[in-house]
């Protein structure tokens, strides 16, 4: 149908289109002003064209290109550039369905899809493919124009501080940003430029690493460098292809086998932790251990954080590392790779492919013994579940392996400005095996130098972060200056801008700068957790939500079945905040798991409305009542559920609604937060305002009054402030 659509468009020559082009891309941000000092990356980094300056682009350039004959009349001319408008506001991984771009476009004011000119009643058949014919030119015209309107003129970005918000920089603004970063990257990392000749040798290797292109992603202070290593240069051809695969492969099996060791010698990897859960696991062993005292000792917290870790890393200490690690004994390692299917409590049916890394002593050679190994180790993962073996390799050394590393570290090959380039000093970030490799090295680090600091305290390390909680005030400060001093054999070096105690630092100690000092009894910052420095109670921190939308920080596709997708997806976010280390009453008193409960449930509300608003063809909430209600009450049954998980042997609840926390406590919560955000948007939700607090008030009445009182107080706005500057 392309042919029929471009002898519908104006014809303009290929000069005149271009100009026009121009001309209407020739706007300036609400920011940009002329100046004739140099650019700054800050003041560059401001230089965004917001949303509403590229859809008036856009909008010009279909004006000027798509006659009024084709569109039929004005309202579908509207219909199509308020799709527009929603398809440059979408989020990074959110899609635009067909369905919603046909949605009250009228067929019939098309003239131009008559058979016949003056025939009113058509054929159902007829019909029908007129809208398919319609369909097609609406999805040509922004899958075609559009997105390449966007393309010739946008860099279009994600940022590390907006979630999945996309921002729009014009290619000469982004030009500028690019040319700096790359000029900052190159003083930070050790180079090596390669010759054309080296370039083709590389590429002739079996072994070699594909040639990956250098992004940089927008900072609030700067830009970060990526490596793309799923975006490969030069690999059309059939056999880079073949040699990309087969590397993709290796790297998969390095990490299987670095992983299977970490497991096996957790020692080796000293303080970090690589998740919510090894934080969970030491916090809640260190707290109890802090509480069978006689009397619980003043605590001094060291937060502080390690300036261009992956790129200060020392190569030639991480392959020392490495070699102690798996090159200690000559070894054989099994591959297994198998697949796992399996129905949730929704009915859905996901696939996982996953691999398992053994030696021959601790071998499963039959599948029967390898699943029952599984069910073992973690019965309640494979729970509605079948198993499939793919393959098994039992010829995987440990010299072989280390080769690989060795081969992956040398020769690393970017590609930056039309040149490539041999990292000498650190590691690529945007690798996979970036995160561990991290870890394992500043863990021999920690194992080497701080094994006095965990005597009577708690060292822990999230990648490049650490933390200390100690007892003793001379620990603390020996180890802030260390760190201060920096590990130049590590290439550890703390950025004291970024470094937090809550202890008196004295200005000259640290060599003329301070870190920033809070009170001795205070929330203490790290990671996305608060905690309280006196009682060791842990909070979430819910200041990474300043000024950002949960629109696009949430990743609703309203493709097919909107509703159920809106109640499966709240649900799964939901299972994610409800970690025991906010939920644990062995680690926090009753009060503060009131709050983070209730700080969970009115989150849930900001997200509970950032659906809503995006669900497509006018699906309003009074449309179904029922369905809307009983979202937020699964919302609530759902995190008692967890609760009681984790926290078996407790008594939650007794007869009626008392105990320490019946459910009832939770589905009060729950309304109380989701009455407090809706009443803000009381225009869309004002039949669901009604019921909610009809059900709060009979909760109340069953309620005993100690229990409302903690809840009140739980609930209390002057603790949420931090849900106030939330954009949605």
């Amino acid at each position: 149908m392309r042919p029929l659509f471009q002898q519908l468009l104006v014809n303009h020559t290929e000069c005149q289109y271009v100009r026009l082009l121009r001309s209407h891309c020739r706007f300036r941000t609400a920011n940009q002003q002329v100046t004739t000092s140099p650019p700054h990356l800050m003041n560059l980094l401001r230089l965004h064209s917001s949303p509403w300056q590229v859809y008036g682009f856009l909008r010009a350039c279909l004006r000027k290109v798509v006659p009024a004959d084709l569109w039929g009349t004005r309202h579908n001319e509207r219909r199509f550039c308020k799709n527009v408008k929603k398809f440059i506001s979408l989020g990074k991984y959110a899609k635009l369905s067909l369905q919603e771009l046909m949605w009250k476009m009228k067929v019939e004011d098309c003239h131009w899809l008559r058979s016949s000119p003056g025939k009113d009643c058509v054929p159902a058949a007829e019909h029908r493919l007129r809208e398919r014919i319609l369909a097609m030119f609406l999805f040509w015209l922004m899958d075609t124009y559009v997105v390449q309107l966007l393309r010739s003129f946008f860099y279009i970005t994600e940022t590390t501080f907006q979630k999945n918000r996309l921002f729009f920089y014009r290619k000469s603004v982004w030009s500028k940003l690019q040319s700096i970063g790359v000029r900052q990257h190159l003083e930070r990392v050790q180079l090596r430029e390669l010759s054309q000749e080296e370039v083709r040798q590389h590429q002739d290797t079996w072994l070699a690493m594909p040639i990956c292109r250098l992004r940089f992603v927008p900072k609030p202070n700067g830009l970060r460098p990526i490596v793309n290593m799923n975006y490969s240069m030069g690999t059309r051809a059939f056999g880079q292809k073949k040699k990309a695969q087969h590397f993709t492969q290796r790297l998969k099996t390095l990490f299987s086998v670095l992983n299977y060791e970490r497991t096996k010698h957790p020692n080796l990897m000293g303080a970090s932790v690589l998740g919510m859960n090894d934080i969970y696991r030491a916090w809640r062993t260190f707290m109890l251990r802090v509480r069978a005292l006689d009397q619980t000792p003043k605590m001094y917290f060291v937060k502080a954080d390690v300036t261009g870790a992956y790129d200060a890393i020392s190569q030639d200490k991480l392959v020392e590392v490495v070699a102690n690690m798996i090159r200690h004994s000559e070894r054989m390692y099994c591959i297994r790779q198998y697949a796992v299917v399996r129905r949730d409590s929704q009915g859905q049916v996901h696939k996982s492919f996953r691999k398992q890394v053994s030696t021959l002593s601790d071998l499963q050679p039959y599948m029967g013994q390898f699943v029952k190994h599984l069910q073992d180790s973690d019965a309640s993962a494979l729970r509605n579940s079948v198993v499939i073996e793919q393959s098994i390799s039992m010829n995987e050394t440990s010299s072989s392996l280390f080769d690989f590393f060795l081969h992956f570290m040398r020769h690393s090959v970017v590609k930056i400005g039309g040149r490539c380039y041999v990292q000498c000093r650190g590691i690529l970030q945007g690798s996979s095996l970036s995160t561990l490799l991290c870890s394992i090295c500043f863990g021999e680090m920690e194992n080497k130098m701080f094994a006095e600091v965990q005597r009577d305290g708690l060292l822990l390390r999230f990648v490049d972060d650490f933390l200390l909680v100690t007892p003793h005030l001379d620990q603390a400060k020996a180890f802030l200056s260390t760190l201060v001093r920096g590990i130049p054999e590590y290439g550890c070096m703390i950025n004291l801008q970024k470094t937090v105690v809550n202890f008196p630092v004295e200005t000259g100690a640290l060599g003329g700068a301070a870190p920033l000092q809070l009170p001795a009894h205070c929330l203490f910052p790290w990671c996305g957790l608060l905690l309280d420095t006196q009682t060791l109670e842990v909070f979430c921190d819910y200041s990474g939500y300043a000024r950002t939308s949960i629109k696009t920080s949430l990743t609703f596709q309203s493709v097919f079945k909107a509703g159920k997708t809106m109640q499966y997806k709240l649900l799964s976010v939901l299972r994610l905040k409800c970690h025991g280390l906010f939920l644990d009453l062995q680690v926090n008193s009753l009060q503060t798991v009131c709050i983070n409960i209730y700080k969970i449930f009115l989150l849930q509300a900001y997200r509970f409305h950032a659906c809503v608003i995006q669900l497509p063809f006018d699906q309003h909430v009074r449309k179904n009542l029922k369905f809307f209600l009983g979202i937020i009450s699964n919302q609530a049954s759902c995190c008692y559920a967890i609760l009681k998980v984790k926290n078996p042997g407790m008594t939650l609840k007794a007869k009626g609604a008392s105990g320490s926390f019946p459910p009832e406590a939770a589905r009060w919560l729950c309304y109380q937060a989701f009455l407090l955000k809706l009443a803000a948007h009381s225009v869309i939700y004002k039949c669901l305002l009604g019921p909610l607090r009809t059900a709060q008030k009979q909760l109340c009445r069953k309620l005993p009054e100690a229990t409302m009182t903690i809840l009140k107080a739980a609930a209390d706005p002057a603790l949420s402030t931090d849900f106030q500057t939330i954009l949605d």
